[in-house]
């Protein structure tokens, strides 16, 4: 007869060798570089997307709080002199390290953001120095060329730390801010030494974007659906069309129509200048038919900051390994703006390039609304990513 002890090992077995996998798995995996990575990446991943409040958080008992400072940058744009501020986050320990520069939206977070905190200082204890800056222009949702010069300068501020390997610097890019990395990432400025870029729900054509953020409708490969932006898209590429004319009565009538939506009448638009007239007609198209003909139509000046500020046109420059991401559901930008980018780069060998088209987000931010077989395939693919984008920073 079977003791008590002998009956419950014969029965639980399984059970036990199970267990006793899951708790050793991740210190065997440990034991190479590829699977300390993996690891790395199931746990990092959570803590950066979710975000959960908890008195601890599990990387806070194999990693060390990363140095944070303040900085200004000095830099020459095509404007003259500049200076940025911005908040630069350092590993603890030594060693020689990868660096990123993170590239925010319009408007960008706050440097003493939570979220943006959260994932700055999970960036650094994964091994990554990461340069955090604040653009006053894109605070004030301007989207300009200076933007690039800015971008340049940080990635060679970066470069040129102590701590930093300068063949393993990139790019982290979100909204406005990933287009306008993979712009900075074809500067000849540094477009060699760019090691990657992370495009997170960004534009491949700033006019195109606009035009569907005008129109409510996105145009695509046969795809020819209705959608309906946030408000705040709708004001910024209105500012963008509107401050960037030079009478002061269509700017003025123009902010009253688009960013006040106050009434107005045939009179009023009688007033404005024949440059004003071409704005208004295309802030107020609701036919996907007409946006080209339309673009065309806009002021030269307008048309050539925009063509450079778009991927579209410099794409083809970028040496860096590229990750591109969108949300499915984005209600600022389009998702089909991301497909085309994917689609002008398909079949080439440089740069090499990922793509997902995911449902877990609403634009950038996490969004838990899905499916539970949405949210399980969603992280899988985003835990991978962050596997390969560790094994470059590791």
């Amino acid at each position: 007869m079977l003791s008590p002890i002998r009956r419950f090992l014969v029965r639980s077995w399984p059970l036990l060798l199970s267990l006793a996998v899951l708790i050793g798995a991740p210190f065997a995996l440990q034991l190479n570089r590829h699977g300390r990575v993996a690891v790395k990446a199931s746990l990092f991943l959570p803590d950066m997307v979710l975000q959960v409040p908890l008195p601890y958080r599990p990387i806070d008992l194999f990693t060390d709080p990363p140095r944070r400072e303040r900085i200004t940058i000095d830099y020459m744009s095509r404007a003259g002199p500049r200076s940025i501020e911005a908040d630069l986050y350092t590993p603890a320990g030594g060693g020689i390290r990868a660096g990123v520069v993170f590239s925010m939206g319009a408007p960008p977070l706050d440097l003493d953001s939570k979220r943006l905190i959260r994932i700055a200082e999970d960036s650094a204890r994964a091994g990554v120095v990461m340069l955090v800056p604040f653009s006053e222009r894109l605070d004030d949702h301007e989207i300009e060329p200076e933007e690039i010069d800015a971008l340049v300068a940080e990635f060679q501020y970066v470069q040129t730390l102590p701590g930093v390997d300068p063949e393993r610097v990139g790019f982290f890019g979100a909204s406005v801010g990933g287009s306008l990395a993979l712009v900075a990432a074809a500067d000849e400025r540094i477009a060699g030494d760019v090691d990657h870029v992370v495009s997170f729900g960004g534009y491949y054509d700033a006019l195109d974007a606009f035009g569907a953020i005008a129109t409510h409708h996105i145009s695509y490969d046969g795809i020819d659906e209705s959608w309906t932006p946030r408000r705040h898209a709708a004001d910024v590429i209105a500012e963008q069309l509107i401050f960037a004319l030079d009478d002061a009565s269509d700017r003025a009538l123009l902010t009253r129509v688009f960013i006040d939506r106050t009434s107005y009448t045939t009179d009023d638009l009688a007033t404005l200048t024949p440059v004003g007239r071409r704005s208004y007609d295309f802030l107020i198209n609701e036919d996907p038919g007409a946006v080209r003909r339309l673009s065309e139509r806009l002021p030269a000046e307008t048309i050539e900051k925009f063509a450079y500020l778009s991927p579209r046109t410099s794409i083809d420059r970028v040496q860096a390994e590229l990750f591109i991401v969108h949300d499915r559901g984005d209600p600022y930008i389009p998702y089909t703006e991301s497909r085309r980018l994917r689609d002008h780069l398909r079949g080439r060998e440089t740069p090499r390039a990922h793509f997902d088209e995911l449902r877990l987000f609403e634009h950038v931010e996490p969004s838990f609304s899905q499916r539970p077989d949405v949210i399980a395939l969603d992280s899988t693919r985003l835990v991978f990513r962050l596997y390969q984008l560790l094994l470059r920073w590791d």
